[in-house]
């Protein structure tokens, strides 16, 4: 009987650290920032999406999946998240099903872009100066 309730409790201590400490939703603050090895992209201010910024490393090529930083007055808003078309099409993609996208040279893939702030308004975007605000 000794035994059986030492198990008990450590079963339950087990669970209630593994779920009560760590479970729940995290809070995103306004802290966010850009890594270093994220660059902006070739491309310009988008209304509402901002600049996009992708990861670089020397000598080494792009690779998918990969994550692309959205980005407005140097701060992080969202984020875009690419899947080789190769991988299938989901519900959740931006592109709608059998029409990936493909740019820059890139391999033809879809798109899930999620955003933690609203992007730059039109007004916003005209006067852009520049993914860090500068």
């Amino acid at each position: 009987m000794k035994t059986e309730m030492i198990i008990v409790i450590f079963v339950v201590a087990t669970l209630a650290l593994a779920t009560g400490l760590y479970a729940g939703e995290v809070t995103l603050g306004p802290d966010l920032k850009i890594q270093p090895h994220y660059k902006p992209g070739s491309g310009s201010c988008s209304p509402g999406r901002g600049y996009s910024f992708s990861a670089e490393a020397p000598n080494h090529p792009s690779t998918y999946p990969k994550v692309n930083l959205r980005v407005f007055n140097g701060e992080v808003i969202g984020f875009t998240f690419e899947v080789p078309a190769k991988e299938g099409w989901k519900a959740w993609y931006d592109q709608p099903e059998g029409k990936p996208t493909s740019h820059d040279g890139s391999i033809p893939h879809y798109t899930q872009t999620i955003y933690f702030k609203n992007g730059p308004t039109a007004e916003e975007y005209k006067s852009a100066k520049g993914p860090y605000g500068k």
